[in-house]
Order: structure tokens, then sequence, then C-alpha cells
């Protein structure tokens, strides 16, 4: 059933009496404090008709309403107004910034704080794959017979060692003139790309230095990353005791999603590889999700998506602002990190 003007406006009305107030909603609140322009039985017989719908629930035959999670989606897709963030937010969000010496996982641990602080809620990270970083420089050290250190410092900040064995033993001027001829082809490439386009391009161009097409083989299956683990900032676990008052089992609930790795690495994985601002309410998001949301949204490395970012808290959170506040942020970031990335 089509929801009217009527309906809508009698269900935003006790969603955001819901979200502040956090007890259940009735029609003389509604009346007193909402300029709605209907008498109390018309609100009531509104209230009941969205009852029916299954947009909300009540707790107690004579008591109020609250939201259930098919109210609080139609509420988040169809009736929150987003707040523009004020000149002094944005301003808090890039001051914390500019604490940072604009390495990535500092910039990333600072956005989980600035979430969370932001959302009065949890603010969580997820770090990109290691294979998205992008190489700065890469050097070939001679170490002993045809044993070679290669070390690959990339924009993240992150270095990386690897022993790789050569066919014969170079000399370090052979291996400087590798390492030149890969940091002026293959710099800003991120590891799959330089495994899987920038040296099968480079086989092909035959214009390095003829040591390079010897070992290219060898230095290219070293570059392989390690995906195994990847990064993860969860900040604001102080703030859900705090939203989450007098309902213990909620409180449990989140925070045992926010010590599981694997479905906060699903969930935000998911998002990292779309564009804008997702609402995840509740069981449409896993079944441990009962009473609790989930606002996402990914950032990127120049045109590359490399992870996402968002916030957990109570599904009566203010979607208002929460919205908005992922939004900024996450473009914000992208842009810091594109920067540190050149």
């Amino acid at each position: 059933m089509e929801l009217s003007q009527r309906h809508r406006m009698i269900l935003k009305a006790t969603v955001d009496e819901f979200i502040q107030e956090n007890r259940p909603v009735g029609s003389k609140t509604l009346f007193d404090k909402h300029d709605i322009g209907l008498s109390p039985a018309s609100i009531r017989t509104v209230l009941k008709e969205l009852e029916e719908m299954g947009y909300l629930a009540s707790r107690h035959t004579s008591g109020g309403r609250i939201p259930t999670e098919i109210g609080y989606r139609f509420y988040v897709d169809s009736l929150v107004v987003l707040y523009e963030l004020t000149i002094k937010e944005k301003q808090r969000i890039q001051e914390e910034y500019l604490k940072m010496q604009f390495k990535l996982d500092q910039i990333l641990k600072a956005t989980a704080s600035v979430l969370a602080s932001l959302s009065n809620s949890a603010g969580v990270v997820l770090g990109p794959a290691k294979s998205l970083d992008t190489l700065k420089h890469v050097e070939l050290i001679h170490v002993h017979g045809d044993e070679v250190l290669m070390i690959m410092v990339m924009r993240s900040g992150a270095v990386l060692n690897r022993n790789v064995f050569l066919d014969r033993n170079y000399s370090q001027e052979e291996l400087y003139q590798i390492s030149k001829y890969l940091n002026d082809n293959a710099k800003g490439y991120d590891m799959f790309e330089i495994q899987e386009k920038v040296i099968p391009s480079l086989l092909l161009r035959k214009d390095g230095p003829l040591d390079f097409y010897k070992v290219s083989g060898v230095i290219s299956a070293a570059m392989t990353p390690d995906n195994s683990e990847v990064s993860l900032y969860i900040d604001g676990l102080k703030n859900l005791y705090g939203r989450f008052k007098d309902e213990e089992e909620k409180l449990n609930q989140v925070l045992s999603l926010l010590d599981d790795k694997r479905f906060l690495t699903g969930m935000f994985g998911e998002y990292s590889e779309h564009d804008g601002v997702y609402t995840v309410i509740g069981k449409d998001g896993d079944g441990r999700m009962g009473g609790v949301s989930i606002i996402t949204s990914g950032y990127r490395m120049g045109e590359k998506r490399i992870g996402a970012m968002g916030i957990i808290g109570p599904q009566r959170m203010d979607y208002h602002r929460a919205l908005p506040l992922v939004d900024f942020t996450s473009k914000l970031v992208s842009e810091m990190i594109t920067r540190i990335s050149k």
C-alpha cells in the first residue's frame, strides 16, 4: 500500500520523536509537540494504520508506538532531510587531520576518531587491501651471491622487504640500473597493476637494461601482495554504553559485532566498491543486527576505490546529521589520500 502524505507526516514525526526521546510515542505527544494539523483522534487512526502496515509496533496495548526496521528503512530512504554540516563542524573535522603527518595509517585512525566523536556512536574504517597500495620507490640491494633484497616503499608509508634469488651474482651497479628502470616506469601503480600490466608492457618495449629482462619474472613474483589481513580502525566504543543505556542485550550484541573482524571486513568491504552513502538497518544486513544501524561510504585514492568507513550505532540515531557526516568525511579523506599518493 502506498503511503499517503498523512501517513508520511505522522511516520516522520513518530520516528523523529522516538530518536530524540527513546520512548514509545503516543498521539497526544505528536499533537502537543508537532505541528501536524490533525486531532488526537485522527492521529491515533493513522498510527493504527501504520502499525497494521508494519511501519510501527506497540510494546503494550495501551502504550505508544515505536518504529520497526521497515519504518526506519522508509524513513531513511524517503523522509530524512539532510542537514548541511556547519562551518564549525567541518573545521573541527579538518583540524583533526592537520595534526597528522599525512601518513595513511594516521589519517585512517583519525577518521575513526572523528566519526565516533561527531556521531556519538562507534566509528569504523576499513583500510585498503595491501594490493591496492601504490609503489613510491623500489630498490634492489645485493646481499650475497645470487641473493638480493628488494625494498619497496609504498605511498601509504609501508615498507615491504622481499628476499629474492636471481639467476646469477649481479653487481650493485647492475641492480641499480634495474631499480632505476622500475622506478621510472612502475611508480604510482599498485602491485597487481605492476604484475599484470606494467612489467608485460616493459617486456614488449625492449628499451630497458638487458639485465631487467633476465630478472623480471622473479621480481614480478616477489611483488605478489599479502592480503591475509586488512587493517581495521575502530573508535568510540564508550559512546555505545551511553547510547544503549538500559538495553544491555543490544549493547552486548553491537559490541560482539565490533569484535568480529570478519563481519566488519565483509560488511564494509561490500560497500567500498560503490559510490555514495549507504544505510544498513537491522536485520537486512545481518541476523545479529537487530536494533543496530550502519552508515557507510567508500573512499578513494584518485579514481581507485580502496576502502570504506562509517558509523555503527542504534537504529534511533540522528540520520539527518549522520548521513552528511559520513559523506563529507569520506570525500575529505579521499582528497587527502589522493594528495599523498602523488
